[in-house]
């Protein structure tokens, strides 16, 4: 008996958080799905008058389902490189522009607050002296750079003078060679229930797959896995599954991990929205086969969205294959 193979770009670097691979790689296995990789930097764009088109490895290339993880260095090439396949007829799973608007806790905030999602109050700032850190109230403050990831730069404060004298002031532009036209920005916010737990879920096509509670090893506020953090399984009809779901569609993304907390009235608040989240350590937690609900998701019929017609797609450049 012959199965047709489904095959599937991924954009990403395979090295990068590699566990997430591994897993995708075994799901795919399991459902005669071809996965093969695209490196970012190998994007292409070409652009005149009544011609687009994107190429990779120097090849132009219309693959029919596209999904994107460890691009955010890539912005410039890969928004607008997915949006033209997407619009060609690529199924791009993740808005691209949704997606890096997601990598921006102030944007990610903004938009949570406007559909009504319950959010952590929340100061944004380039220096401390531009806002009112006393309007966050007398408790501990938690600072965090805006597009940061797994906990990297979150730094805690007894107080909000003790953050603003940590703070560097950095002026209107540095004056050090190599100065960037976008710099980072930064937000604070109150340690909610003292830190260091938070509730992490994982939501595919508006739906809640797994969801764990996440406690900090002693001393450390931050209850990322990575730094020595623990946890455990929670039940799907949780209520923060609920809210997590809410916050990935005001976000307009396909999939992607929610991470939230809960304050000392019992509601559950969001702190932030990913749409690169790594899976394997949910997985590992939940037991939940992450990756295959996501191919799962990648490769079910659309009724909804135009059909590529093989004779008019393009060969896919080939990648990294990783079917076997």
């Amino acid at each position: 008996m012959i199965f047709a193979v489904t095959e599937i770009v991924v954009v990403h670097y395979p090295g990068e958080r590699a566990e997430n691979w591994v897993l995708l790689r075994k799901a795919a296995r399991a459902r005669a799905v071809r996965l093969v990789s695209w490196a970012p930097h190998l994007l292409g764009f070409w652009c005149a008058d009544g011609q687009q088109s994107v190429s990779y490895a120097g090849k132009t290339a219309r693959p029919g389902i596209v999904i994107h993880r460890t691009v955010a260095p890539f912005r410039g090439i890969v928004v607008p490189a997915l949006a033209r396949l997407a619009a060609e007829g690529s199924r791009v799973l993740n808005d691209p522009e949704a997606a890096f608007r997601s990598r921006d806790k102030l944007l990610t905030t903004t938009d949570l607050a406007r559909a009504g999602v319950p959010v952590v109050p929340t100061l944004a700032f380039d220096e401390p002296d531009g806002v009112n850190l006393a309007a966050l109230g007398q408790a501990e403050l938690i600072l965090k750079p805006a597009r940061g990831v797994r906990g990297e730069g979150v730094a805690a404060f007894r107080s909000a003078a003790a953050l603003s004298a940590a703070c560097q002031r950095r002026g209107p532009r540095p004056e050090v060679s190599g100065y960037c036209a976008e710099r980072e920005h930064y937000l604070a916010q109150p340690l909610v229930a003292g830190g260091g737990q938070d509730i992490r879920a994982y939501v595919v096509d508006r739906s809640c797959v797994a969801l764990m509670r996440r406690v900090a090893k002693p001393g450390e506020v931050r209850a990322n896995l990575a730094l020595g953090a623990t946890a455990s399984p929670l039940a799907l009809d949780h209520p923060a599954a609920a809210v997590a779901v809410a916050a990935l569609t005001a976000c307009r993304l396909d999939f992607g991990g929610v991470d939230m907390v809960e304050d000392g009235d019992g509601v559950i608040r969001v702190l932030e929205v990913d749409a690169w989240a790594g899976f394997a350590g949910i997985t590992r937690v939940t037991g939940t086969d992450v990756a295959g609900v996501l191919l799962d998701f990648a490769t079910a019929p659309d009724e909804g969205r135009a059909a590529v017609p093989d004779e008019g797609r393009a060969a896919v450049p080939e990648g990294e294959d990783a079917a076997g």
